[in-house]
């Protein structure tokens, strides 16, 4: 059992749904938005509770003290060391000033909707290809079950395998029919996926294009931070484990969270728009106390997130690749259940069945099958779209209409070679 084999069944238990991709994937969509939106809420809920607590002169009645600090939790706060004189001039003050802490709480539920448009680009995209794959991992969980009754089994499997053998069977993604394509249009065919959809790669580069959004989503949640707090906020994480191997507290009165800021005011008098009076009041923001916690586990759950993401599209890479598709499937033909047989080993038929069939799309299928349910149903599956769909279908009707498009009647051996001639390109994604 591989990694992504592991990562599947753990989140199908934490979860108890069947799923359509990967568990990385779901840590993007399911578990760091479901992480941003209580941020959000408890955040929201501190925010109208306990918004800011500012020091006013002993001369201002309850009333001067609400309006305090109802304009400077509106205004903006700036922040100055304690050992620092405060500065007179109005651009000093606005090179320090707090621009967050009001808007934290709409910021993170923006974060947590930009986590899930991949999902939706996927969900939405995905229904064009024809076969809803949710559906096959849910049959073939069934199938899986032992308490599953015994008919209803073969029903889910036979589910399984005839809407695979449509899909990858389809006269429309045969390889005759593309003959036509040169290899530019190949190219720009295989490089979208909505003009892709009868190459046999478009859940293929769907996916991928998905997992790349996951990636770019979640380095783009650094900078939006970076540019909200007013700091480099890649390396804030670097910084805290440096104080904390130095021996020096983590939520030491820092820039990027201040404890305590300044507030500038300006009280008119009635009756005299001339005659105002300008105040400078200390400000304690209690909420920030709670927000460098948050960012910092937020930090850390982005590096990891990132990492994973990364790491997860590099593995997908290579599972996708030509030479993995076919030792994944040679592999399932020859397990101890099916042992070698002459009908498993053909290679040349093997290698058709992996290239020209089941193409990238096929091949995608019943990898979720394998990682969403067993590795064991992904074999019974492969097995009977090889004896049963393939051999007695698909290479009969290919070889039939090779003969009777050629001149002379061309022995199998013709076929093959010009099955290894296939563009190098399309070996991986076409």
């Amino acid at each position: 059992m591989d990694i992504h084999s592991l990562m599947g069944r753990a989140s199908t238990m934490m979860s108890g749904k069947r799923n359509d991709d990967s568990m990385c994937d779901r840590l993007n969509y399911r578990y760091t938005v479901a992480i941003l939106v209580i941020f959000a809420i408890i955040n929201m809920n501190r925010l109208y509770t306990d918004q800011i607590k500012c020091w006013v002169p002993a001369f201002f009645t309850p009333n001067y003290d609400e309006y305090v600090r109802s304009v400077c939790f509106v205004q903006n706060t700036y922040y100055i060391k304690h050992t620092d004189k405060v500065p007179k001039k109005y651009e000093n003050k606005k090179e320090n000033e707090i621009l967050y802490y009001q808007w934290i709480p709409f910021l993170l539920l923006i974060k947590a909707f930009l986590f899930y448009i991949p999902r939706m680009s996927w969900n939405t995209f995905g229904l064009k290809s024809g076969v809803q794959i949710s559906d096959l991992v849910e049959s073939s969980f069934d199938y899986k079950l032992p308490t599953t009754d015994a008919i209803h089994r073969q029903m889910c499997l036979k589910y399984v395998i005839d809407t695979i053998d449509d899909y990858c069977n389809d006269h429309r993604r045969q390889i005759n029919t593309r003959k036509h394509l040169n290899i530019f249009q190949r190219i720009l065919t295989a490089g979208w996926c909505l003009t892709g959809i009868y190459l046999g790669n478009y859940l293929v580069v769907l996916y991928t294009t998905t997992k790349l959004m996951y990636i770019g989503i979640s380095i783009f949640q650094i900078f939006i931070l970076s540019i909200l707090l007013g700091s480099n906020f890649a390396f804030y994480g670097v910084r805290v484990i440096d104080r904390l191997f130095r021996g020096i507290s983590w939520d030491t009165e820092t820039r990027l969270f201040p404890k305590t800021t300044l507030c500038d005011f300006t009280v008119r008098e009635f009756g005299h728009p001339k005659q105002a009076h300008e105040y400078t009041v200390p400000c304690v923001l209690p909420q920030n106390l709670f927000n460098q916690q948050m960012f910092t586990l937020l930090y850390f759950w982005y590096a990891i997130v990132i990492l994973l993401n990364i790491a997860d599209f590099v593995l997908w890479l290579y599972t996708i690749s030509s030479e993995n598709r076919r030792s994944f499937i040679c592999k399932r033909l020859h397990s101890k259940k099916y042992p070698l047989t002459d009908k498993t080993k053909d290679q040349e038929k093997i290698k058709i069945f992996v290239n020209d069939y089941l193409e990238a799309d096929g091949f995608f299928m019943l990898t979720l099958i394998k990682e969403n349910s067993s590795d064991f149903v992904a074999t019974e599956i492969i097995y009977r779209l090889y004896t049963e769909k393939f051999l007695e279908k698909y290479f009969k009707e290919t070889t039939t209409t090779t003969i009777y498009d050629a001149i002379d009647i061309k022995p199998y051996d013709d076929y093959t070679n010009n099955t290894k001639r296939r563009q190098p390109l399309c070996s991986m994604i076409c």
